[in-house]
């Protein structure tokens, strides 16, 4: 994570700041195009790949391509290299695809390795490793490699054969790699996907990560056009976003064990309704990053909750193609919400783009407190005991499946 987040601004550096006079809404905007293009490619593979492959070694040897490509990235960095673009924007794309994978393996061996309604508290503690991981990636470009971009990726690689490394240790089965391989039966996936609890978890995620990406690309095209704040603007509204997901990370294992899958949902997206309509009103930075940072905040919660109950109601030998189609949509929906924010904003008043997302976020409340989510009603649960018969009140484990 330290290594993936190190490689990504160093490149999201050379991408959008060196191939460019700046960071432009065309400099932008094609880096978000291009970053579609592993995510159509390689989303729709990485289940049946985790499915298919022993998890150990897929993590693994993922890593090590991960190194090599990392490595090769340096050579973005030439100036008198007249294939420098066509480098960065592979090293872009193939790095992109592998992350997709290697998440996608990691994600789908958590319920492997803990019960079932431990997966909260197991993905809002990995989340919160992650944001503390990318924010020491980020820290290593600040403070050495902002100036050597080249030595930048020379040392996400290392980070990288030591990833490969530990994950090639690991003896805990953690899924994969099946004796009987299953061809991919689309229509048992597709009733999988249709299940309630699994049905009401994506949709309500990736709405509300569609809307979130038109939020933050137009709240960064503001503070850009109108208080020229240029690098400094957009690195504050992702490092804004990126604190709200961490305080949502902290808090989402309290909020889904106090609320049922139901309330997380229509809180999330009432909540960002109202924060990012304070901001239609009042135009300022500060405003502005505010909202960000409450809008990340609901969604990793909203998030960490459907991750959870994907994870618990997806069957173990399919997991990964289920858990795939999530990761998909989830951030197909972030970056074409971006897409859709920056040409939005460069057409229409910042005000119109954000009122409408705010009442979009209101109308997606009210359905998503009207849709079936799949939760079963409640019943006494009678079992025998050494004393003779007691009512047993349900566990923690038979109120996480609601």
């Amino acid at each position: 994570q330290v290594a993936d987040a190190l490689t990504t601004i160093t490149l999201a550096n050379v991408l959008v700041f060196k191939f460019s006079d700046g960071p432009s809404l065309t400099a932008m905007a094609s880096t978000l195009i291009v970053s579609l293009i592993p995510l159509i490619l390689v989303g729709p593979i990485a289940g049946d790949l985790t499915d298919r492959f022993d998890r150990v070694k897929l993590l693994s040897r993922g890593h090590v391509a991960r190194a090599a490509f990392t490595a090769s990235a340096v050579f973005a960095t030439i100036e008198f290299f007249s294939g420098r673009r066509i480098v960065g924007y592979l090293c872009f794309c193939v790095l992109l695809g592998l992350t997709r994978i290697l998440y996608t393996a990691r994600a789908t061996s958590l319920s492997f390795l803990v019960r079932r309604h431990e997966l909260v508290a197991a993905d809002s503690s990995s989340l919160i490793l992650s944001v503390i991981a990318g924010a020491c990636g980020s820290s290593i470009y600040f403070a050495v490699t902002h100036r050597a971009p080249a030595a930048g990726f020379i040392v996400a690689a290392a980070l990288q054969v030591f990833a490969a490394r530990n994950y090639g240790r690991i003896e805990t089965k953690i899924g994969g790699g099946r004796l009987n391989v299953n061809k991919l039966d689309y229509r048992k996936l597709f009733e999988h996907l249709r299940a309630p609890k699994t049905r009401f978890a994506m949709s309500a995620t990736t709405s509300h990560r569609f809307l979130l990406g038109i939020c933050i690309a137009s709240i960064a095209v503001m503070i850009d056009k109108s208080f020229n704040m240029q690098t400094t603007g957009y690195l504050a509204v992702l490092g804004f976003s990126a604190s709200g997901s961490f305080l949502g990370s902290i808090s989402a294992e309290w909020i889904s064990e106090r609320f049922p899958r139901r309330s997380v949902t229509v809180i999330a997206f009432a909540l960002a309704s109202a924060v990012i309509g304070i901001a239609t009103v009042f135009a300022h930075p500060r405003v502005a990053l505010g909202s960000v940072l409450l809008c990340a905040f609901a969604f990793q919660n909203l998030r960490v909750r459907s991750d959870a109950t994907i994870q618990a109601n997806s069957p173990k030998a399919s997991i990964g193609k289920i858990f795939a189609t999530y990761d998909v949509l989830y951030n197909f929906a972030f970056i074409s919400g971006g897409i859709i924010g920056i040409a939005a904003t460069s057409i229409l008043s910042y005000q119109t783009v954000l009122s409408t997302a705010s009442a979009t976020y209101f109308l997606a409340a009210i359905f998503f407190a009207k849709l079936k989510d799949g939760k079963v009603a409640q019943i006494e649960i009678v079992a025998t005991h050494p004393s003779g018969h007691r009512s047993i009140t349900p566990t923690r484990e038979r109120l996480f499946a609601n």
